[in-house]
């Protein structure tokens, strides 16, 4: 493997660059860094932006690796379901991992993910999110947004799940920027706003440290899981984002699935980069 190499990936339509810690360490402070490569993309592909730098590290006794997540603003997230399967996608094709079946360790515990593939080629993966820490239904907030009743799930990470009439026509930028640091969440959460349309679910989410994503895969598990908790849909659970499609399997009772692509967009010299920013 080249160390000094880095990947621009999407899952979903939620873009990442994606290094090896090493590489990461030589470019000095990680929150710096996604502020700065998450406003203006290193390289040629095309992006005007990012949602987050995923830093792989190496394992332990527990795992084949360790996924760090910053998002945009610099922040760090406890996991990342779009990430995870970005990144073991990143550590097989890059020697990190031996196997398409492997244990990524993130700030939430460890997900194990299996990528899957057509005719050799890597075309998504499935990555095991756990059970959901919390579900917490008919949740009154208020503010200067008016009033929600929001569900409110932990899947590692906080989510507040919203059923609207229809999500294209959601204020998701300045309700979700609302809902995010509402007083009812001391450390901010992400936002989703799911709605029924012609049989199909669509959603879009406000994300924490980022803003409005087109995928987020931790926040599609939270939505499948508060309709299933409801009573209003069945495993699995076919979300429409913005930047794609994502399945979620869950049984009302254990761990969650989460079904996704993960595509490499780009890949190039991290130092080289960071020659052409400096």
């Amino acid at each position: 493997m080249n160390t000094s190499r880095y990947a621009i990936m999407a899952g979903a339509g939620n873009t990442f660059a994606v290094l090896d810690e090493r590489v990461a360490r030589r470019l000095g402070d990680p929150a710096e860094l996604a502020r700065r490569w998450c406003s203006r993309p290193p390289g040629e592909s095309g992006l005007r932006e990012l949602d987050g730098v995923l830093i792989v590290a190496a394992g332990s006794s527990y795992s084949d690796c360790r996924m760090i997540v910053h998002n945009a603003d610099g922040s760090r997230a406890q996991t990342c379901g779009n990430g995870l399967r970005c990144v073991a996608r990143f550590a097989r094709d890059h020697g990190l991992v031996a196997r398409d079946s492997m244990r990524i360790a993130t700030d939430a515990g460890v997900s194990e993910v299996e990528l899957l593939r057509s005719r050799g080629e890597i075309v998504g993966a499935r990555a095991n999110m756990g059970p959901p820490r919390r579900i917490e239904r008919d949740v009154e907030l208020s503010g200067e947004f008016g009033a929600y009743r929001a569900t409110l799930v932990d899947m590692g990470n906080p989510h507040c799940v919203l059923f609207v009439p229809d999500e294209r026509r959601a204020l998701v930028a300045e309700h979700g920027a609302a809902l995010e640091r509402h007083a009812r969440f001391p450390e901010r959460t992400n936002v989703e706003f799911a709605a029924e349309r012609d049989g199909r679910l669509y959603l879009r989410v406000w994300e924490r440290g980022v803003g409005e994503t087109a995928a987020c895969g931790t926040g599609a598990c939270a939505t499948a899981v508060a309709l299933i908790a409801a009573g209003h849909a069945r495993s699995r659970v076919e979300l429409r984002l913005v930047g794609g499609v994502l399945h979620v399997d869950w049984d009302g009772r254990g761990d969650v699935l989460l079904t996704g692509p993960c595509e490499l967009l780009w890949i190039g010299s991290a130092e080289a980069a960071e020659s052409v920013e400096r």
